[in-house]
């Protein structure tokens, strides 16, 4: 599943950077829609992202990986950066995605053991603020992830840098 990902991700960012207006970032942070470690296109005021979150499960704490993906509308286009380079500027985003296993639940009867592992996919919505400083990228979130078990809340907050970009910087 990890190469599948990763292959994913290098197809779409080797081909979006053919186009013009086109940022690629790599990202750490804390995100259900960016992971720990994500990356992300943006072309124009679209952007496609995904990532990768070492969650555990909350009982026996064992760990799982949790990859995600996301489509994200951005205020400001990549020519925003043009005008503003290395300036510091801001944007508004919307973003829908998923994250493989964003609903984690298990049951301990009598104190015993940990069983009836349930693992679902969530569908996540968030809202937020990317600000850019040169190459260097900040985004602050908060989010709704719902499943057909249960729905919670979530935020975000993380810091990219972009590889390479269209832009003069």
């Amino acid at each position: 599943m990890k190469k599948i990902f990763i292959t994913l991700l290098a197809f779409i960012a080797i081909s979006i950077s053919a186009y013009s207006q086109t940022d690629f970032s790599l990202w750490g942070g804390y995100s259900w829609l960016n992971g720990v470690v994500g990356a992300e296109a943006q072309y124009g005021n679209f952007a496609i992202s995904g990532g990768y979150f070492p969650a555990k499960m909350p009982g026996s704490g064992e760990r799982i990986s949790s990859f995600s993906a996301a489509i994200t509308f951005y205020g400001k286009n990549n020519e925003f950066l043009n005008n503003h380079s290395g300036a510091l500027g801001a944007c508004y985003y919307g973003s829908i995605g998923f994250a493989s296993a964003g609903y984690r639940a298990q049951t301990s009867y009598n104190g015993g053991s940990w069983t009836d592992d349930i693992v679902e996919p969530m569908t996540i919505a968030m809202v937020g603020v990317k600000s850019y400083a040169s190459k260097w990228q900040f985004k602050l979130g908060l989010g709704y992830g719902w499943s057909s078990i249960a729905n919670s809340w979530t935020w975000e907050v993380g810091l990219g840098y972009a590889l390479f970009s269209s832009h003069s910087w």
